[in-house]
Order: C-alpha cells, then sequence, then structure tokens
C-alpha cells in the first residue's frame, strides 16, 4: 500500500527497523515519525546514515536552529521541494519563525529587508552556495565575519546548503508524501 510515497508501496516493518524508527523518534523528541525516515526503510543501511546528517547537521552545531530552518526553506523553495519546504515551515514556526519572514523565504529564497542583516546575509550566502558551490570567495569569508560569524559558523552554512540540496533530492526522488501532522503545524497561524 502506497501510503508514505507516490512511487513505491511502503516498507514491511521489521522490529530492527521498528528500533531505528523509536530511536530517531527519541532523537527528534517528535511525536511521530516523518515519512521522510519511514520511506528508507526499503534501505535500513542508508536510513542509518541519512538520519545522523540531520542530527549533527541541523540539531546541533553552533548555529542558531531557526536560521538553519529558514536556510532549509529557502533553498527547498528554490528547489520546489515541496516536502522539505512545508515540513521546514512547521519546524521554524516552532522556533519562532514568524508566517511573514517564511512567506518572503519561500517566494524569494531571501529574508528581503525581514530579520537582521546578519540573518539575511547567511541565508543568501547559503542560497547561493546550493546553486552555485564553487562561487565561494574569502571576501564572502570576511563579510560573514565581520558581522559575527566565526569560521565554524560559515562552515556549518556551506554544510547547510549542502545537506538541504542532498535532502530536496532525496524527498522528491522517493516521491513522499507530505505528513498531515507536518501540514497542520506548518498551515497553523498561516
Amino acid at each position: 500500500m502506497k501510503t508514505i510515497s507516490t512511487l513505491l508501496e511502503d516498507p514491511k516493518e521489521t522490529p530492527a527497523l521498528e528500533e531505528t524508527f523509536q530511536t530517531i523518534q527519541e532523537k527528534l523528541n517528535a511525536p511521530f515519525i516523518p515519512n521522510f525516515f519511514k520511506i528508507w526503510g526499503h534501505a535500513p543501511e542508508v536510513l542509518e546514515g541519512i538520519y545522523p546528517v540531520m542530527l549533527h547537521i541541523l540539531g546541533g552545531g553552533q548555529l542558531d536552529r531557526k536560521l538553519k530552518e529558514m536556510i532549509m526553506i529557502a533553498i527547498s523553495s528554490g528547489n520546489e521541494c515541496d516536502y522539505c519546504q512545508t515540513a521546514h515551515q512547521a519546524f521554524c514556526k516552532m522556533l519562532g519563525g514568524t508566517q511573514d519572514q517564511i512567506d518572503v523565504l519561500k517566494a524569494k529564497q531571501t529574508l528581503n529587508g525581514s530579520g537582521s542583516a546578519k540573518e539575511r546575509e547567511a541565508i543568501d550566502f547559503a542560497v547561493r552556495v546550493a546553486k552555485q558551490p564553487n562561487s565561494t570567495t574569502e571576501a564572502d569569508f570576511k563579510k560573514l565575519g565581520a558581522l559575527g560569524y566565526s569560521t565554524g559558523e560559515i562552515m556549518e552554512l556551506i554544510a547547510m546548503s549542502g545537506m538541504a540540496v542532498f535532502y530536496n533530492l532525496i524527498a522528491d526522488a522517493s516521491g513522499v508524501k507530505l505528513d498531515q501532522e507536518l501540514l497542520q503545524m506548518a498551515r497553523k497561524n498561516a
């Protein structure tokens, strides 16, 4: 039965897969396992690699999580990945992102005058890196550094760009369906 993908049948859950899903749910501190992860039950070894990327790049590091969610929205919108755009809109709202910010990020892939100059520059840099990864220059590092970003934080911005592109690709290519819970969260106060 196709409930989590438009392309393939739902994976058969095994005790090992259920354990992996439980671990993911606990690490995400989520009330459910997103379809984005469930679909990879067809390739459990791959799932074991995909999840830690999100845990360490999106969930860890020095950068503010809301900024990372805004980057995910901007890049996912530019790549027309409805699943990632909507899912991260829900998470951004949970972290204090406003509907106005989200609307601008979705429409223009930038904050366009909204938010702080520091946030705008970080998002613009991350979106550019996602589109043109070999466009970064020493001037970018100096400009972001002058705004208060450390070298490590700038590297996190680059990692966020790569993760967004990667996750957009695998969400779209697998035909993952948007979770109703995420859709409701994203629409709340819209």
